[in-house]
């Protein structure tokens, strides 16, 4: 598969780039990169993302230049979705897509809902990101040294630092050898990790202040709400990296962030340590993801959303019925 869809990128000249709402690192990193290198190779390149650009991933090279509109009088021979398990995970352009004759689809969740004519998913890697480094090698193409920093941010951010369990020695070996090819770590993790807002600060530590510990501390639990959002004058792409928190916790198996959106839905955020498969939670919800981070949505009001997510969970984490 990944040398087919090398064969498509060489042949083609027209191409749709898309990722899932509410980005993170991979998914702008990935999108930067495929967009970087196939306008190397004289490709006609639109990047989509309905959500605006988080600000600290806003240094990324290309970052600036991906749409929250699709050109109405643009065709496409070819559609990229990048790192969604789902389709309407790249939200209103969806509908888009049905009009472009190829989709491809690369990810590394592993939803089980393949809604390409070509699809490379694969679980084992750290990011979506290390599954297009494979692609460029296929094809062949150098990476330029833009293309690298938005790769190894993909695989520093989705990796958390390098300490999450899909950190593997293929995924540290591809972040050297971009490292080698000019991506700045020092710059990338002063972006990331040490140009905080002071309003975002005063949201974490209100979000803080719900921490919830149940089953002994086998699950935490942390919330951000449309009320703190507001009193803060943050938006929900602050709360990027909150999960980690109650993930942080020592007795910790399963940890949750709840996120509610003003649509009138919550975005759940699931990560796990050691055995507790996360993603196989999120499927109950239509959700998806990996063993040790996954996500989804729920409709209804925040606390009872709260009680009843957490209420399985704890039947999850005993083996018992959700």
């Amino acid at each position: 598969m990944i040398s087919t869809i090398a064969k498509e990128f060489r042949r083609n000249e027209s191409f749709l780039l898309a990722t899932h709402v509410n980005p993170d690192g991979d998914a702008i990193g990935s999108l930067g990169a495929l967009a970087l290198m196939l306008e190397e190779m004289g490709k006609k390149v639109v990047a989509y993302c309905q959500d605006e650009v988080p600000r600290f991933l806003r240094f990324l090279p290309y970052a600036d230049r991906i749409v929250r509109e699709i050109p109405t009088s643009d065709r496409f021979e070819i559609a990229v979705v990048l790192d969604c398990g789902e389709l309407d995970r790249i939200g209103s352009a969806a509908e888009v897509l049905q009009h472009v004759e190829k989709v491809i689809h690369i990810d590394h969740h592993s939803s089980g809902n393949d809604f390409g004519q070509l699809n490379l998913v694969r679980p084992e890697c750290s990011s979506t990101a290390e599954i297009l480094y494979e692609i460029f090698q296929a094809i062949p193409v150098a990476l330029t040294p833009e293309a690298a920093e938005n790769i190894y941010t993909a695989i520093l951010t989705d990796t958390g630092s390098f300490r999450f369990a899909n950190t593997t020695a293929r995924a540290l070996a591809i972040a050297a050898e971009m490292v080698s090819l000019g991506a700045p770590p020092v710059k990338v993790a002063s972006y990331i990790y040490d140009s905080m807002r002071p309003e975002r600060l005063r949201l974490l530590a209100l979000s803080l202040n719900t921490l919830t510990l149940r089953d002994n501390g086998r699950l935490t639990a942390m919330v951000v709400s449309q009320e703190m959002l507001a009193e803060t004058g943050t938006s929900v792409m602050d709360t990027d990296g909150f999960v980690n928190y109650p993930r942080s916790i020592s007795t910790a198996e399963v940890a949750i962030f709840f996120r509610e959106m003003d649509s009138g839905q919550v975005n759940v955020s699931l990560r796990s340590r050691g055995g507790q498969d996360v993603a196989e939670f999120a499927r109950t919800y239509d959700g998806g993801g990996h063993q040790n981070a996954a996500a989804f949505r729920c409709h209804g009001p925040l606390s009872e959303v709260v009680e009843k997510v957490l209420t399985a969970a704890e039947a999850f984490i005993a083996g018992g019925a959700q």
